[in-house]
């Protein structure tokens, strides 16, 4: 099996949202079950919490929103992301 590598930060973020709701689920109803913040599990997603609770935090979101509906939109968006990017070299 091989590892995903999330970086955490605003794409992750939205794929983690855009799972949630694919499921019909919700990241904040989701939060509540479990009595986590959702300020908590947001500062997760975004990278801002990366020591050793933040981190597993972060895998329990991940696996709740499906791992493989999160792998699929996030290397989506970081394909999408870099492409705008190389765009904007070429219009110089």
């Amino acid at each position: 099996m091989t590892q995903d590598i999330f970086i955490p930060g605003a794409i992750l973020h939205d794929a983690v949202m855009g799972a949630f709701k694919a499921r019909g689920a919700s990241f904040e109803v989701w939060c509540s079950e479990r009595g986590i913040y959702s300020t908590a599990a947001r500062s997760a997603t975004y990278g801002q919490s990366r020591g050793p609770k933040g981190s597993e935090l972060l895998r329990e979101i991940i696996d709740a929103a499906g791992r493989d509906v999160v792998r699929t939109a996030y290397v989506a968006r970081v394909v999408a992301h870099a492409g705008d990017l190389s765009n904007l070299g070429a219009n110089q």
